[in-house]
């Protein structure tokens, strides 16, 4: 029997170059839009490295990809350096890239990402990062080590201790989608195949999830999945890999996908480090069981002063419904940036400005109670009534994406909530929009809806996964 594996997995660090420029009123701009803490990157990423070198018995440390801002030379530098430190102080450090962690790319000579310093007002031109420059930053992060290396996706499978093996899946694909090519795919059965035969059990860590966090995330992002995930998903579980740890999306979840081979397949999906609630998944398994917890670092350290590490980020996370209503009403520059965040284009706000800044200073002001009598909810919120509109949106959305889901089914907020959705439906439907009304459809949205409201069947922060033979 083999003794358990254990290990921590952080994700999207995100490090930003403080080379680049942190002043300003260029590099406020970008550090003020939405949830990602630039300025802070570093110090959450050596915070929550404190965290795990408090724990010395687990000595392993994966990292599943967007590693750096948006792939500025001087950005990988300083995340090499980071992670550096971090093996150096008794931690192995596993990484894979992604497509965060390079500006361009030999083989897509249209794939060319900008990279930028910030300097007062203005934001200048900076070196960006090859592809083929990454290994010279994070080969001696695993892929140094590895038992067997796919060259063309950057990917590799090395064994962690006796007994385990990951696969390091680099996903960033073809340039446009990101997923695994029929090279790539045969490649990871041999090593599948390899591990089985020696007795190892084999899991995989990738950047893009497999399993959506929520039905609606491959509606309104569904280039942010991975290629073709729910054949990759069912062809990956009837080969024996049942287990994947991804990124992206910065949600806190966990995700199962009931496959035709008879397997359960698990995606274990993390939050940014980067952002709020800035999680560490600690992980262990053994004899088919995975445990995960996750843990927190308490505070970190910025320009010598420290800071609560939830508050800090929370007060950030919250600017993306704050920020957005404030820009809708004085900055429409700010709500784009915002809404491009969540991978939302801009056309339809240039579009209609002036219905869009009313709709903001109705977002700031209005109350639960306002809304129920309104439109004649009738959805019982006395308990609520009192409560703006934008703070109970503000939880859900947090919620959502940290994996805190406050909302219960039997809460005055999920009856308001449920009924505003089916309000807006019948509208729709008088607006001529017939589907509206469709039984069928009402559900599907209602169905989204309980999937971002109310708790998800297995717990995004501490759960217990039996894994299938």
């Amino acid at each position: 029997m083999a003794e358990p594996l254990r290990f921590f997995l952080v994700t999207d660090t995100h490090i930003f170059g403080q080379a680049l420029g942190t002043s300003g009123a260029a590099f406020q701009k970008l550090d003020a839009y939405g949830s990602t803490c630039y300025k802070a990157s570093g110090a959450l990423f050596d915070a929550a490295a404190k965290t795990m070198l408090n724990m010395p018995e687990i000595d392993t440390v994966l990292l599943s990809g967007d590693i750096t801002s948006n792939g500025e030379y001087l950005s990988n530098a300083e995340a090499a350096k980071h992670l550096e430190a971090l093996q150096n102080a008794g931690k192995r450090v596993i990484a894979v890239t992604a497509t965060h962690d390079y500006t361009s790319d030999d083989r897509f000579p249209g794939r060319v990402i900008e990279s930028f310093a910030y300097e007062g007002e203005k934001s200048v031109p900076a070196r960006g990062t090859k592809r083929t420059e990454l290994d010279g930053f994070y080969a001696k992060f695993g892929k140094q080590q590895a038992l067997s290396v796919h060259e063309a996706s950057g990917s590799y499978c090395i064994r962690l201790k006796d007994g385990y093996r990951v696969l390091c899946l680099n996903d960033d694909g073809n340039g446009v989608n990101c997923g695994y090519d029929r090279e790539c795919m045969n490649w990871i059965h041999e090593n599948v195949q390899a591990a089985h035969a020696a007795g190892d059990f084999i899991f995989a860590m990738t950047h893009h999830p497999v399993v959506p966090p929520s039905p609606l995330y491959p509606m309104v992002s569904k280039r942010d999945m991975l290629l073709d995930y729910e054949t990759v998903a069912d062809t990956f579980a009837s080969w024996g890999l049942t287990l994947i740890f991804t990124g992206h999306t910065h949600i806190q979840c966990i995700r199962s996908r009931k496959t035709p081979s008879g397997r359960t397949f698990y995606d274990v999906g993390t939050a940014a480090l980067v952002s709020y609630p800035v999680p560490i998944r600690k992980v262990e398994i053994q004899n088919g069981e995975v445990h995960i917890e996750t843990l927190h670092p308490e505070t970190f350290t910025m320009d010598g002063e420290t800071y609560n590490t939830l508050e800090y980020t929370k007060t950030r996370f919250d600017s993306i419904i704050y920020g957005a209503i404030d820009g809708a009403r004085h900055d429409i520059d700010r709500l784009a940036a915002i809404l491009n965040g969540l991978s939302i284009g801009r056309t339809g706000i240039d579009a209609h400005k002036r219905l869009v800044r009313f709709a903001g200073f109705v977002a700031d002001k209005i109350t639960v109670g306002a809304v129920d009598r309104l439109l004649c909810l009738q959805s019982g919120v006395r308990d609520i009534r009192k409560t703006k509109v934008k703070d109970l949106f503000a939880d859900g959305f947090r919620g959502f994406y940290a994996g805190e889901r406050f909302v219960r089914e039997n809460s005055a907020e999920y009856r308001f909530l449920r009924a505003l959705t089916l309000r807006a439906l019948g509208l729709a439907k008088k607006a001529g929009m017939k589907k509206a009304g469709e039984d069928d459809f009402q559900n599907t949205i209602l169905n989204i809806l309980d999937s971002v409201l109310l708790p998800t069947p297995i717990d995004p922060n501490t759960a217990t996964l039996h894994l299938d033979a």
